[in-house]
């Protein structure tokens, strides 16, 4: 888990660096302390997502009955993380490769600084975003397998029962990565 948080601050650190290169220095400035607090956020970010998940799946489970305390469904959820740190590392060195951040002046700055959202996708090439969909979403389904096999001996349900369970924060973890996708192109 620890190295998972680490790939994703290091990559948030280095893009965030990349771009702060890439513009004026006195914004360039506002942009590392954003790299910063990524690299914070992030880590902290992924130790969040795994105590929500442990929560959601422990709380759905006892509607099946489910027996175990949550120190194990904890201790178990968290076994999903192997398949995001492969992926990770998969997806991580890709954008820090293929990103290129054309150097912008304060007085084009200026001009685009409305349109700042549409430089930051124009930037990021459209087969990076399709390959990083396919890789997430198979890593999801790698994590749904390991979650409901997780709920079942943690829980003590039936596999199709703890399937259930690992199921819905699944679709809801699905539904956001297609948002966020879907937001950039």
């Amino acid at each position: 888990m620890l190295l998972l948080a680490t790939l994703v601050a290091l990559d948030q650190y280095v893009l965030t660096t990349k771009l702060s290169n890439a513009i004026p220095e006195k914004l360039g400035a506002f942009f590392k302390i954003g790299g910063y607090i990524g690299v914070v956020s992030s880590s902290i970010g992924i130790f969040a997502v795994w105590v929500i998940i442990a929560v959601i799946m422990h709380g759905l489970s006892a509607f099946f009955e489910g027996e175990g305390d949550f120190k194990r469904t904890f201790e178990f959820v968290g076994y999903s993380f192997f398949s995001s740190l492969v992926g990770s590392l998969v997806t991580v060195p890709m954008p820090l490769y293929y990103t290129r951040i054309p150097e912008i002046s304060l007085a084009s700055y200026s001009k685009i600084q409305t349109y700042w959202g549409a430089v930051i996708v124009s930037i990021i090439p459209r087969n990076l975003i399709y390959s990083n969909l396919v890789v997430s979403f198979a890593v999801t389904l790698w994590s749904l397998t390991i979650w409901s096999f997780a709920l079942r001996h943690a829980r003590r349900v039936e596999l199709r029962e703890a399937f259930v369970c690992a199921l819905i924060p699944t679709v809801l973890f699905a539904v956001y990565q297609v948002w966020s996708i879907l937001k950039l192109l």
